[in-house]
């Protein structure tokens, strides 16, 4: 026979087992969130004033206030501002002016799809219904779109089809996680954007290819805690430079499921994403935090060696601290394309070339080759001098501003960086080269999330 305090343990223990497996139960019998995904459409028509609407695929209706107008496959609905008032034209019929609240353009079937477009030349295709309004100078678009069908617009864009070919198991990763993260986000929100900046990447019918088989493979599969089965919040990033993040090092907000450990599987993918240089002189480093030219920094660091902050101090004496994030927004190359010569994320280190004779800064540059590049390549879209062998580092305004036209007699800084992205969870790099060495994508998960369960809704 058990001791008493054996057998009462073993009690709670099957208590606890009933409890979690009666969770489990509740989850699973009852959806979680709705078959419909509301989509705000920011990311391509934030503040458009002009929109044309075309239906490519089934049939439609156009709902307003009390009325009902079939609307089949080729037609067109141009949605306008006349100055003072929203104005609508529907075919080839004129201009009226529209005093409606909302406009619903509702598909008959699954099979319905919609082209949106401005004058500008943005152009999207998406699945399911519209709904419009007019919000003051701009039009309003929410797509309400089957969930399994969002998720055709977001892998393909937040990873890519062509990883299906030698990385299925990464997009069906990737597909556990963007589908978790919406469910944990309509939690608490009405509607989710289609924007990478605030939510996730929504392309609608745009981007749907190879990766549709990773979605349907892993149809209706969330991650949830272990111990109370709620769907976690399924963060990730591009590129987390070879070292994942705690949820409280960037967000304040602690979060089991997330932990700071080595990475190896992201180091040497991703090109751009995976090491970048950025320069700049030390005097237009001090103009950009009202400081005069810098000549000491000083970067406080995270265990995992993300810059928690960055203490800059100027030729007078005169310093000042930053966060890490705060730091590398004011030189985040927003609405750039990716490249080597930028500044991408909080995971850096710092290194001052004094202002000497030109060939002995070229010589310590140059002795500063971890990513295995001459110091001529790195510098070489700076522009070179007519009277030298590659580029002048007293030339240097920063790397995405260029040269200066006269030799400047103040030291340079160059960051060199790891990583593009948060670091918090799947790293989608990462994950890439993992499906590339065999890795299943529950592996991939676990390797990325703490104290979850995969479980199908």
């Amino acid at each position: 026979m058990l001791p008493y305090v054996s057998r009462k343990n073993s009690l709670l223990s099957v208590q606890k087992y009933l409890l979690l497996a009666l969770l489990f139960l509740l989850f699973n019998a009852t959806p979680c969130f709705g078959q419909e995904i509301p989509v705000e459409l920011v990311w391509k028509f934030d503040n458009a004033g002009w929109l044309g609407i075309q239906i490519e695929e089934g049939n439609y209706q156009i709902h307003q206030q009390s009325s009902v107008t079939s609307f089949p496959a080729g037609s067109y609905l141009e949605c306008a501002w006349g100055g003072l008032t929203p104005i609508l034209r529907l075919n080839d019929h004129p201009f009226q002016v529209w005093k409606g609240n909302e406009i619903d353009l509702q598909a008959e079937d699954s099979t319905g799809v919609f082209q949106i477009k401005t004058p500008d030349g943005k152009s999207v295709r998406y699945y399911g219904s519209l709904t419009l309004s007019w919000a003051g100078n701009h039009w309003s678009l929410i797509n309400k779109v089957d969930r399994e069908a969002y998720l055709k617009g977001v892998v393909p864009i937040e990873m890519s089809n062509i990883w299906a070919q030698d990385g299925l198991e990464a997009l069906k990763a990737q597909a556990v996680a963007a589908r978790t993260f919406v469910v944990k986000k309509l939690q608490t929100k009405r509607t989710i954007t289609d924007s990478p900046d605030i939510d996730q990447a929504y392309l609608g019918k745009e981007v749907e290819g190879s990766a549709n088989r990773a979605i349907e493979a892993t149809e209706g599969e969330v991650l949830v805690d272990s111990q109370n089965f709620l769907p976690i919040d399924a963060l990730y990033s591009s590129h987390n430079g070879g070292y994942t993040e705690k949820a409280e090092n960037v967000w304040n907000n602690p979060d089991p499921h997330f932990s700071s450990h080595p990475d190896p599987f992201s180091k040497g993918m991703g090109g751009a994403a995976d090491r970048w240089r950025f320069i700049i002189g030390a005097d237009i480093l001090g103009k950009s935090f009202g400081l005069d030219p810098v000549q000491k920094i000083q970067l406080s660091k995270y265990a995992s060696g993300r810059v928690k902050t960055v203490k800059m101090t100027d030729l007078n004496g005169i310093s000042k601290e930053v966060s890490g994030r705060t730091f590398v927004q004011a030189f985040y190359p927003y609405g750039h394309p990716l490249q080597t010569q930028a500044f991408l994320g909080v995971l850096f280190e710092a290194q001052k070339i004094p202002n000497q004779a030109q060939a002995e800064g070229r010589k310590e540059l140059g002795s500063w080759r971890p990513f295995g590049l001459s110091a001529a390549e790195d510098l070489s879209s700076l522009g070179k001098d007519q009277e030298s062998i590659g580029p002048r580092l007293d030339r240097i305004l920063s790397s995405s501003q260029g040269i200066r036209e006269a030799p400047s007699n103040h030291d340079v800084f160059i960051f060199q960086g790891h990583g593009w992205g948060h670091g918090v969870g799947m790293s989608q790099w990462g994950a890439y080269h993992m499906a590339q060495l065999g890795y299943s994508y529950p592996q991939i998960l676990n390797f990325y999330y703490n104290n979850i369960v995969l479980v199908k809704k």
